[in-house]
């Protein structure tokens, strides 16, 4: 055997087992770089579906909804007036409506400043806040210049209400065409007067 610079052997075989510890060595300093640099990141726990049909059915339509919005947005322009009307009624509160006041008289078409449109009934305000934006939002034309009230409605059994009110209009018949619009998105709808006290954002 002869020797190379340094009093080592130069046998092949000695040569490639140090180039093979060698490799060895620096593909193990790769994979902790690696490891230590890149972290996959860690998706929060997803929070279970309730099992009950509804919030199934929400589950798996929310899911297509994504899946197209993300790939085929043009098959939802044939739904849009659909979800308008499915995110109306999420805006509204789960209490049933009460019963409509009766329409306010316009006597002999004079000009009044006291008429409004009852939208929907909310056990809380800040529930009736969070309910008037949504509308503003699904009827900008109709409701983004008027002011919101509130009024207190106490419906016996069913308990304490607060009706959400918009206006003012200026004839009974104009807020009646507002309710015409409104209820034909699917939303609820009645005239009332312009009374209560404003709503606080």
């Amino acid at each position: 055997m002869r020797l190379c610079s340094g009093r080592k052997p130069c046998d092949s075989r000695y040569t490639r087992n140090m180039i093979r510890s060698s490799l060895i060595i620096l593909l193990g300093l790769s994979l902790t770089a690696c490891m230590t640099t890149r972290q996959e990141p860690v998706s929060p726990a997803e929070m279970p579906v309730a099992n009950t049909p509804a919030a199934l059915m929400a589950s798996r339509l929310a899911a297509d909804l994504d899946r197209r919005a993300r790939h085929d947005p043009a098959s939802l322009d044939r739904v849009e007036d659909e979800m308008r009307t499915l995110a109306l009624r999420l805006a509204a509160p789960p209490e049933p409506a009460p019963e409509p006041d009766p329409v306010a008289p316009d006597p002999e078409g004079g000009i009044s400043l006291f008429h409004a449109i009852h939208l929907a009934s909310y056990r809380a305000e800040e529930h009736a806040a969070s309910g008037w934006q949504s509308l503003q939002a699904l009827f900008p034309d109709l409701l983004a210049s008027r002011m919101a009230r509130l009024e207190e409605a106490d419906l016996g059994s069913r308990g304490v209400f607060l009706r959400l009110k918009a206006g003012p209009f200026d004839t009974a018949a104009e807020a009646a065409s507002a309710c015409v619009q409104i209820e034909a998105a699917g939303g609820w709808c009645a005239v009332t007067d312009f009374t209560g006290r404003t709503l606080s954002r």
